[in-house]
């Protein structure tokens, strides 16, 4: 589940100016890390998300427009195994929100970050534990019977005797068939789990098996396309001494492309290295003076990586 969530803006002159930010465990996001991930908006404001890892955790942000006049960065904390799919799947709403009640009271903005964030949690925990969907029927029926709907009570009773339960055991037999590398299964049962949320109201919980049962059905295409894009950054970096005009960018979408896959993936095995080959190739193309010393790092790099 996320553990943190934070706002901040980008100023032309004195760069990344933290809002506001909420979490459930002490993080602390320094300057380094509101700098890095700033970086990153500014050279690829393009990009659908900007994502850094640490040894111990993982920042996600997008840039939310507010109004016509102004943009901010909305960003959150994982922990380093934890998933993101949850995340991508209900950003445009999560943004919607954000955007809706934005403030710039910095305790109210502070609340809303913190209702935010316990939101996603309470999603996270649903899709482990079908008890606590059962728990959210119960006092959805309650509340139809306060209201004298009789009838939509005994069905919304009806359904919480099954779909949570039926539920949770397709969740289980999607991960279990993902793992095992049978895509097809685990798809469709990541559908079958999305249509039983669907039809209990849990319409968040619904997208976010969706985006599994996407990702499940593209990841031999996700798989191909990360090591086709490793191809291309040892062709192109091959000759790391011979250069021409442009040649470290041209690698630089090669490798972001790998990074953004293998996020997806939710493979992180290199993804410390290859963001650093990102910052070295960017600084390359800026800095002439230091291309020789940056030329033998990245070479090091590659060693290890292909």
């Amino acid at each position: 589940m996320p553990i943190g969530i934070f706002l901040y803006e980008i100023d032309e002159s004195f760069g990344p100016n933290l809002l506001s930010e909420y979490s459930v465990k002490e993080v602390g996001i320094t300057k380094e890390i509101l700098k890095t991930l700033a970086d990153k908006h500014l050279e690829k404001p393009g990009l659908k998300y900007n994502s850094l890892r640490t040894d111990t955790f993982k920042f996600y942000s997008r840039e939310i427009k507010i109004n016509d006049k102004k943009a901010l960065i909305l960003g959150f904390i994982l922990s380093t195994e934890e998933y993101v799919d949850s995340l991508f799947a209900v950003f445009d709403e999560i943004e919607t929100k954000m955007v809706k009640n934005f403030t710039e009271d910095k305790n109210e903005l502070k609340s809303l970050l913190k209702e935010i964030l316990h939101a996603r949690i309470e999603s996270r925990d649903k899709l482990k534990e079908p008890k606590l969907i059962k728990e959210k029927m119960n006092e959805r029926t309650k509340d139809l019977l306060d209201e004298g709907k009789i009838q939509e009570a005994r069905e919304l009773i009806d359904l919480g005797e099954i779909i949570p339960d039926e539920m949770a055991h397709s969740i289980k037999l999607a991960g279990d068939f993902f793992k095992a590398k049978d895509f097809r299964s685990a798809k469709k049962n990541f559908i079958r789990a999305a249509e039983l949320a669907e039809k209990i109201g849990e319409l968040e919980i619904s997208k976010i098996l969706n985006s599994r049962a996407k990702t499940a059905e593209n990841y031999p295409i996700y798989v191909k396309e990360r090591e086709d894009a490793y191809k291309e950054i040892k062709r192109l970096l091959q000759d790391i001494d011979l250069k021409k005009s442009n040649y470290y960018q041209q690698s630089v979408k090669s490798i972001q492309k790998i990074i953004e896959i293998s996020n997806i993936l939710e493979d992180y095995l290199n993804i410390t290295e290859l963001n650093k080959l990102v910052n070295l190739c960017n600084e390359n193309s800026k800095l002439s003076e230091e291309i020789k010393l940056k030329d033998e790092l990245i070479k090091d790099i590659l060693d290890k990586l292909i």
